[in-house]
C-alpha cells in the first residue's frame, strides 16, 4: 500500500514537470528558430548593403527558418532595426503570448 501511494504521489507531481519541461523546449526551439531567422535578415541586409526588393526576395526565402515568426524592419538614421516576434505556448495552462527579438543592423552606406 505504502508503495503504490508513493507511486501516485510521484506521478501526480513529476508527469506535470514532465509536460511543462517539454513545453519549455518546444520554446526554446521557437526562440532558436527566430534567432537564426533574425541573424539571417540582418546578414542578408548588411551583405547587400542596402535594403530595397531583391533584398526583401532573399529575405523572403529565408522564411523556412521560422515560419511562424513576423518580421519587421524599420529603418533608423543610417541602420535598420530588425525586430522578430514569435509565439510562445505553454498548453498545459492555456498561456499564450509572443516573444520578440531585436537587432541593429551595422552602418549601411
Amino acid at each position: 500500500m505504502k508503495g503504490a501511494f508513493e507511486f501516485g504521489f510521484i506521478m501526480i507531481f513529476a508527469l506535470p514537470m514532465i509536460v511543462f519541461g517539454l513545453n519549455f523546449m518546444q520554446i526554446l526551439m521557437t526562440y532558436n528558430q527566430a534567432r537564426q531567422y533574425q541573424n539571417y535578415v540582418v546578414t542578408q541586409i548588411e551583405h547587400q548593403n542596402r535594403l530595397d526588393d531583391s533584398v526583401y526576395e532573399l529575405i523572403d526565402n529565408g522564411k523556412k527558418y521560422c515560419s511562424s515568426c513576423t518580421l519587421n524592419i524599420t529603418p533608423t538614421d543610417q541602420r535598420y532595426d530588425v525586430k522578430v516576434t514569435f509565439p510562445i505556448h505553454l498548453s498545459l495552462i492555456n498561456y499564450h503570448t509572443n516573444g520578440s527579438l531585436h537587432m541593429m543592423t551595422q552602418v549601411i552606406k
